[in-house]
């Protein structure tokens, strides 16, 4: 499960609305199960996620989405992108980080 509040985006800190979050269902490949969106804007906010279901795609056609800054929907980016961060800090990614800094 994914989750990113509204808390942690610009966006809605600069216009005090931070009562929200993306939360989103994928499998372990990636694959969108569901996703839901609670605070101002959801209802323009969920689009994304129902294309990409609605189009088979994964969670990571959202993740790299370039999405304008600072905007509302760089959460629904942001949910996606963090699918991916148990794989970048497993102890196998630590330690080829550190072999890696003997290089410069």
């Amino acid at each position: 499960m994914l989750r990113w509040p509204f808390a942690e985006n610009d966006r809605a800190q600069t216009e005090r609305a931070t009562a929200g979050l993306v939360k989103a269902v994928v499998t372990s490949r990636g694959r969108i199960l569901g996703a839901a969106i609670v605070g101002r804007h959801a209802g323009e906010l969920i689009q994304p996620w129902l294309l990409a279901m609605a189009n088979n795609l994964r969670v990571g056609a959202l993740a790299t989405l370039i999405a304008p800054y600072p905007t509302l929907g760089e959460a629904s980016k942001r949910a996606a992108g963090s699918f991916y961060t148990p794989k970048l800090f497993t102890k196998r990614t630590q330690r080829l980080v550190r072999f890696l800094r003997w290089f410069g």
